[in-house]
């Protein structure tokens, strides 16, 4: 819970004092966990295989990457060569031992980096449903109050003192980014509508004779609450966060409505989606809205991030199969940076493709343990839809974390949310709870247990 409160507080943890608060906490939580894991059967303690190479991805990649090799296997890693020739050619020695990382200390900083995502992920996986619970309610408070800020920001205007120096005129909360900040309210949106059906559900199961008008007000309220997330996604005029979050909760509500609820209406679904949408587009301002999606301006930023995806996939191939080293991308792209790219290249503004420059065939490994995994559960959860026609509370609440998780990933093909802390934690604690083992069922079993 401290974690996921404090992680977006200094620009969403992208700074190195936040990154070592995140880090410190991440470390108490597994050696809680840890200790706690001792005093199962070692057996109960084991997780799959694809998940425990997800989780022990820092301490592997750290092998990999730090080891010393000697200079003539480092040498002949694919792209270290040109580096042995220019060091040879500015009469400056080879060591005679090397690690496979270009730039040892970026990948120390970035593996370090990890473990508060392997710690919200073991999070997500470990806890029982009640914490889940909490763990979100946590989650989706924090957005509000991002919200709020965010708004005040807007309203404040460009000299705004709640910019804290950074350009002001779009919400971006306490993020440094009004993309990463609508990101993450994306995903507390998807979370926000499973928050909302359990609390109805509930309700409903109940014998306690609730009177009609109180619950219609319960209602309102709710929806009142997405509606003001759905208008902090539009106001920070994000692209890929409104083209990824906000279809991603519209999918959310659709499961929880035809899998949790004996609502069948698709005529009234569709037409309060639709008042949504358009009440969402009024209070943001349609102008504003379609100002970003200007074809002179897709024009304009389309190309260059094509361009720097096409040489990150470039330089990924040059390093192909080891990678430059994880976390080198900053000091290593600028050997594929075309002229036309002005400026620095921070990231790569594609995540995927960052990934595979800097970790090559490990990378892939990781990316292709998770797909088989998502792509197992959501295997699993599509029969039980088709066999029972409902989820259960568990198994719901892993279907929409799920749809949240996919929204975090479509937006990550245009930006670089997997490198902001606050963001990449709360998507590791999506995955886990995604992934947590469910319970069998059993014959007679209510749907909303």
């Amino acid at each position: 819970m401290v974690l996921l409160v404090v992680a977006p507080l200094m620009r969403g943890g992208n700074r190195n004092v936040a990154l070592i608060a995140l880090e410190g906490l991440a470390l108490a939580f597994l050696a809680a966990l840890a200790a706690r894991a001792a005093t199962r059967p070692w057996r109960a303690a084991l997780p799959d295989v694809p998940v425990a190479v997800l989780v022990l991805s820092p301490l592997w990649l750290a092998l990999a990457y730090l080891l010393p090799l000697p200079a003539s296997l480092w040498g002949a890693a694919e792209g270290r060569s040109l580096y042995a020739e220019l060091l040879a050619g500015a009469g400056i020695p080879l060591e005679s031992w090397l690690p496979l990382s270009l730039v040892p200390d970026a990948t120390r900083v970035s593996l370090f980096a990890g473990l508060p995502l392997v710690a919200a992920f073991l999070a997500g996986y470990a806890s029982t449903n009640d914490q889940v619970k909490l763990l979100l309610r946590v989650f989706v408070l924090v957005a509000f109050a991002e919200i709020g800020m965010g708004l005040l920001q807007a309203a404040g205007g460009g000299r705004s003192a709640l910019n804290f120096g950074a350009i002001g005129g779009r919400p971006f909360g306490t993020f440094a980014n009004p993309n990463h900040f609508a990101n993450y309210v994306g995903m507390a949106l998807a979370v926000y509508i499973w928050l909302g059906w359990v609390r109805f559900t509930r309700t409903r199961e109940s014998h306690v004779a609730h009177h009609r008008h109180a619950r219609g007000r319960a209602m309102a309220l709710w929806s009142a609450g997405a509606m003001l997330m759905v208008v902090g996604v539009l106001a920070s005029r994000s692209r890929g966060a409104a083209l990824s979050g906000i279809p991603a909760a519209a999918l959310a509500g659709l499961l929880v409505v035809w899998l949790g609820t004996r609502f069948r209406s698709w005529r009234t679904l569709a037409l309060a989606a639709g008042a949504a949408a358009v009440l969402g587009i009024s209070l943001v301002g349609f102008d504003m809205l379609a100002a970003r999606f200007d074809i002179d301006q897709l024009a304009l930023a389309a190309p260059k991030r094509a361009i720097q995806a096409a040489t990150t996939l470039e330089g990924a191939w040059a390093f192909w199969p080891w990678g430059a080293g994880w976390g080198t991308y900053y000091e290593v792209y600028p050997r594929f940076q075309p002229p036309s790219l002005v400026g620095t290249a921070d990231y790569a503004h594609h995540d995927y493709a960052q990934m595979l420059f800097e970790g090559g065939i490990f990378a892939a490994l990781l990316m292709l343990c998770f797909a088989g995994l998502a792509v197992r559960r959501a295997a699993v959860l599509t029969r039980l839809a088709l066999l029972h026609r409902r989820l259960r509370r568990q198994e719901m609440a892993s279907a929409v974390c799920g749809v949240g998780l996919a929204g975090f990933l479509l937006h990550s093909l245009v930006e670089f949310n997997m490198h902001i802390p606050a963001n990449a934690i709360v998507a590791c604690l999506l995955a886990g709870i995604y992934l947590r083992p469910l319970p069998p069922r059993k014959a007679g079993d209510s749907a909303d247990i």
